[in-house]
């Protein structure tokens, strides 16, 4: 097992707040971590993983740090 931590903005917020902290299976992959949090992957429209785009297929080290985004409309 290891821990991952998370920020996640806008709506994707109420479910992982500033600081979120998670723990994973060794060799888990970001969608499992959206999974765990209960977030859509097609939810997210930006994932960062230790600063670099990720992907859902993106996999995950121990104490990495962890961005999403959601799609943001404006007008």
């Amino acid at each position: 097992m290891m821990t991952v931590y998370v920020k996640a903005i806008g709506n994707l917020a109420e479910l992982a707040p500033a600081g979120t902290r998670v723990i994973v299976p060794q060799g888990a992959r970001l969608q499992d971590l959206l999974g765990k949090l209960g977030i859509k992957t097609e939810d997210v429209m930006l994932a960062f993983v230790n600063g670099s785009l990720a992907n859902p297929s993106s996999p995950l080290t121990p104490e990495c740090q962890v961005y999403l985004s959601p799609f943001i409309c404006g007008g």
